[in-house]
């Protein structure tokens, strides 16, 4: 059977809020499957959160702790609605 071929598109929401090395962590957490992809999901919606907070983008440095927090504590739970209600646009592309 041949594996299907998904790709996640950042939002242009969350593009602005993640520098551009923080999202090459993530094209690379999400095509690695490293981190599972709910955890990479949330992690995004946070550091989002925390960027539009701060009003500049999300550093991978704190990215990454935002991953080991949520790694750490598998109950964190971001209050607020899914990305994917947040950000309307922002999609998977099989």
């Amino acid at each position: 059977m041949d594996s299907l071929l998904v790709r996640r598109v950042l939002h242009d929401c969350e593009r602005r809020y993640l520098a551009p090395e923080t999202q090459g962590m993530i094209y690379r957490y999400i095509a690695t499957e490293e981190i599972p992809l709910e955890i990479t999901e949330r992690a995004i919606l946070e550091a989002v959160s925390l960027g539009a907070l701060k009003n500049s983008a999300v550093e991978a440095p704190l990215f990454d702790a935002i991953v080991d927090a949520l790694l750490d504590d598998r109950s964190f739970e971001i209050p607020g609605s899914p990305s994917e209600k947040v950000y309307p646009s922002s999609c998977w592309i099989c």
